[in-house]
């Protein structure tokens, strides 16, 4: 499981990659619970959360490319920086 959170508290004005990230063979299931123009607040605790993915491969390798490129593919756009949220 891969938990989506913020570095940073602001307002989502964008969310990009979803459907891609729900394409990938290695995604058992991805869960948004914020969404565009939600407030979010940096991850400090866990109903923080932006969200998780369920991730499966045969391999741990495999389960770890999987999370690097759900993180290069998800982003999450907030208004003042207007950069995307790295993901922990």
């Amino acid at each position: 499981m891969h938990i989506l959170a913020s570095d940073r508290g602001g307002r989502i004005v964008r969310i990009e990659g979803a459907d891609e990230v729900r394409a990938m063979s290695a995604v058992s299931s991805l869960e948004l619970f914020a969404e565009q123009d939600s407030f979010v607040k940096p991850y400090e605790q866990a109903g923080y959360k932006m969200g998780y993915a369920v991730l499966s491969a045969s391999t741990v390798p495999g389960v770890l490319a999987a999370e690097d490129e759900l993180r290069g593919t998800l982003k999450f756009l907030l208004d003042e920086q207007g950069l995307a949220v790295p993901l922990p």
